[in-house]
């Protein structure tokens, strides 16, 4: 299903940060979420397969692109 958009353009994300939400969540699910990220919208809050978007640059509801860095915190 696609992502829901909201009203309006929304910023291109130039980086999303985000912490496993389930400690024993096996680490593979990094690269999942890594390669389907891209193309889809996300805000602080917003969960993905066992983690958890923890801060976007900008702020508020961002698009990832190829060229967003997306980071994990341990």
């Amino acid at each position: 299903m696609p992502p829901t958009l909201p009203p309006g353009p929304v910023d291109a994300a130039e980086r999303v940060i985000l912490r496993k939400v389930n400690r024993r969540a096996p680490s593979f699910l990094a690269g999942i979420v890594r390669r389907r990220l891209p193309g889809h919208q996300v805000e602080v809050g917003e969960r993905l397969l066992g983690f958890q978007v923890a801060h976007t640059v900008p702020g508020g509801t961002v698009e990832v692109t190829a060229t967003t860095v997306i980071e994990f915190l341990e």
